[in-house]
């Protein structure tokens, strides 16, 4: 794995780590402060959002490591697992958001000082905001799967900021009329809006993830490695090909058995490599997010079963 890339990876994770905790310890002050229980639930969830970021953190230290004595074709599985624990976790937490919301209706609302819910609603918009773009740039190039989900976390929160900013400002409105008397729904009402918003976002970290777990295979690996094997079959005269592919994470995990002729003009070894090279920079992506195994053969024995993805 590049240095460079686990690095960068590593620092942002990090940094991120730092910010969330930061940002959960300010949310839980603040709610208490202010009665809000949406402030006051979204610090506890950054905080324990700060846990599984520190996971995702120490899954790509094992990534960087790459095998060992134990985990000898790597530890690219733990990505998956990881970030199928995020998704479960924000779906738990909005669950419990939820919960609170309707228990809020039911007992009537809640009072809370709009004043101080509103002023920790712009710093945490602007900080979320600052810091999922923050991400979205410096992942452009680095293409981390880490970052990238570690970055809907974030955008779940922007989201979540701006939409208690003007939920409480329009509270806050509400208390200046005859209407006052309905304001204290404001934030169990809060609470459920934003916990349905929380759902695709957890979705979308939750069913990639359960995918990769279950070993299925990508789509788009497995028609680019087709494509670049009918090509190959073409230029080198090769009598067939069955081609594997299983992803965790950004890491593609690439088998291709290429049947060859018993009176094919035969090949030296180097040759042989240079074919191996030749696909490989065909199919692409970076040797950091790529495990490619190409095996020739005269015997369909040695051979796997060949799948179309018409499914």
């Amino acid at each position: 794995m590049s240095y460079l890339f686990q690095r960068k990876e590593q620092q942002l994770l990090m940094g991120s780590a730092a910010v969330m905790a930061a940002v959960g310890s300010a949310g839980i002050f603040m709610g208490c402060l202010s009665g809000s229980q949406a402030i006051l639930t979204d610090g506890v969830f950054s905080s324990l959002a700060v846990v599984i970021k520190l996971m995702i953190l120490g899954t790509s230290r094992l990534i960087a490591k790459e095998t060992s004595v134990r985990f000898q074709f790597g530890y690219w599985q733990m990505e998956p697992l990881v970030l199928f624990a995020e998704g479960v976790f924000t779906l738990l937490v909005v669950a419990i958001a939820a919960a609170s919301g309707l228990q809020g209706l039911i007992n009537g609302g809640r009072e809370t000082d709009f004043g101080l819910a509103a002023g920790f609603a712009v710093f945490f918009a602007v900080l979320s905001a600052s810091f999922y773009f923050y991400l979205v740039r410096e992942n452009r190039e680095l293409r981390s799967n880490l970052v990238h989900f570690d970055s809907v976390s974030w955008y779940v929160d922007m989201i979540l900021a701006f939409g208690l900013l003007l939920s409480f400002a329009a509270a806050w409105a509400v208390e200046q009329t005859a209407w006052a008397p309905w304001s204290r729904y404001a934030d169990p009402v809060i609470m459920l809006v934003l916990s349905l918003h929380m759902i695709p976002p957890a979705l979308r970290i939750l069913r990639p993830s359960f995918g990769q777990m279950l070993g299925m295979a990508p789509r788009e690996v497995h028609e680019r490695v087709q494509r670049v094997m009918d090509e190959s079959m073409k230029r080198y005269g090769f009598t067939d090909y069955v081609s594997s592919v299983q992803q965790y994470g950004s890491v593609k995990i690439i088998e291709i058995d290429i049947l060859i002729d018993r009176a094919h003009p035969s090949r030296t070894i180097a040759e042989f490599d240079e074919i191996r090279n030749a696909i490989d920079r065909a199919i692409g992506y970076p040797d950091h997010q790529k495990w490619l195994t190409i095996n020739f053969t005269a015997s369909r024995r040695w051979m796997a079963r060949d799948y179309l993805m018409d499914g």
